[in-house]
């Protein structure tokens, strides 16, 4: 008999021994799930009992599917409300069917949630989570990843990630494809430095890694958030769980920049290193970024930092995007190698008392959980 229940304490153990042996997971260990359930749960500064952990599917007294629950504070009209996401929804392939979907609806149905989230590019679930209402959001703005080589002695990593990243099934993916050939041998041959964009870091800033984020990170954001009347809350909180919760053999990195004569913070970005074992070589994505304003000192003195450090973790491949035009006109003038980048972010807003809103603006974010804590190659 097929029943579904909350994830209890009890279901730990057991769920983590489940979903390390699911098709999707296989890179993953028991060790691994145990880590993403504390990051998810005990260690999120939005969680509480109030909120479930999660839903199992149950065959009998079997686990037979999962789907994760991570609330995560957001601001509402300058409010702080509570966000859900959905993630990790995975059930054995020899019972899905309705099962999965009453999994979904029961992420849904959940009280005390003001947002619901989804991100996913799987053109099933994006299919089914539309179907229930939830409004798409594409990701980076300029739909533009920019790349720099790292380590051109990785040259089969390059080509996978690079070269061979999309499919070439029409005119159009083959008409691409060449295009990135041709990128490829320039950057061999070309590529700029880092650096390069007219200007030089100088002086005037100090980069550095940042090991916990202070008040200063949570104010950079007032500018930007107030073009928002739905954002991800940039407490800081929020940004330590955030900003400090890798899972190995991924590494999350976060750089800061700070104005060398007061030791102000001027700006600073959030990457991943994205690998399969510890051992193995990376591609360095860049996760999150704000910018007290558009200096090109400022933003040369991040992406060269950002650089160093990605060749020394081992990471072949730096990638990054941009948030405006003038950072947009700073990757194009910098990077040899770009190429198309969409994220699909999902969210549905449930009905608040009094508000109007299909009037507000939603800012989404790439770092917004799931994909802030809950990712995979």
């Amino acid at each position: 008999m097929m029943t579904i229940d909350t994830v209890t304490e009890e279901d730990i153990i057991p769920l983590a021994e489940f979903l390390q042996n699911g098709i999707p997971f296989k890179a993953t260990t028991k060790e691994t799930w145990l880590r993403r359930f504390e990051i998810w749960w005990n260690l999120n500064p939005a969680w509480t009992d109030r909120f479930p952990r999660g839903w199992i599917l149950k065959n009998d007294s079997s686990i037979a599917g999962f789907i994760g629950n991570i609330p995560v504070k957001f601001l509402i009209s300058g409010k702080e409300k509570i966000a859900v996401a959905a993630v990790t929804w995975y059930v054995d392939p020899s019972v899905r069917g309705m099962s999965s979907i009453r999994l979904f609806n029961a992420f849904q149905k959940q009280n005390y949630a003001s947002l619901y989230l989804f991100n996913s590019d799987s053109p099933p679930l994006i299919h089914i989570v539309t179907k229930n209402k939830f409004k798409e959001y594409v990701l980076p703005r300029f739909q533009m990843k920019y790349i720099s080589l790292l380590d051109r002695t990785k040259v089969v990593f390059i080509l996978r990630k690079f070269l061979f990243a999309e499919s070439i099934t029409t005119t159009a993916e083959a008409s691409a494809f060449i295009v990135r050939f041709g990128q490829l041998l320039r950057a061999y041959v070309y590529q700029k430095p880092l650096m390069q964009t007219g200007t030089e870091p100088n002086k005037d800033y100090i980069t550095s890694i940042c090991t916990s984020c202070d008040d200063a990170f949570s104010r950079i954001w007032d500018r930007s958030l107030d073009a928002c009347d739905i954002a991800l809350s940039r407490d800081t909180q929020t940004l330590n769980w955030i900003y400090f919760s890798s899972i190995e053999p991924n590494e999350r990195v976060v750089i800061q920049c700070r104005r060398s004569h007061d030791n102000s913070l001027a700006g600073y970005m959030v990457f991943d290193i994205m690998r399969k074992t510890a051992s193995d070589v990376g591609m360095m994505h860049l996760m999150d970024m704000c910018l007290a304003d558009e200096d090109p000192y400022l933003l040369a003195s991040l992406v060269s930092f950002a650089g160093k450090i990605g060749k020394e973790r081992k990471a072949a491949l730096l990638a990054i995007w941009a948030d405006s035009q003038k950072t947009e006109e700073y990757c194009h003038n910098t990077f040899t190698l770009s190429m198309g980048s969409i994220h699909h972010n999902y969210i549905k807003i449930a009905e608040i008392p009094g508000e109007n809103m299909d009037s507000f603006t939603l800012c989404p974010s790439l770092i917004a959980p799931p994909r802030g804590i809950d990712h995979f190659l």
